[in-house]
């Protein structure tokens, strides 16, 4: 089972790749953009809410993000 996923986005002129693994353990996406910047895409059944940890923060919306995550692995919560 392949558990990473690469897309791009076009954000104000500039494209930024990213590689996204989810992690079967803690249930969390682990992202990093462009080879550089890394943060953990995390969803909260109890809030029903998207939230990212780990220092960095991502380059678009924490809902855009979720939003291209969740296409690029065809499950939507």
């Amino acid at each position: 089972m392949n558990l990473s996923r690469t897309f791009t986005q076009e954000v104000n002129g500039r494209t930024i790749n990213f590689h996204v693994t989810y992690d079967l353990q803690t249930h969390f996406f682990n992202v990093v953009e462009d080879d550089q910047v890394s943060y953990t895409l995390q969803f909260n059944p109890e809030a029903k809410a998207w939230t990212t940890s780990g220092g960095s923060e991502p380059s678009i919306p924490v809902s855009q993000l979720a939003q291209l995550v969740q296409q690029s692995f065809g499950v939507f919560v």
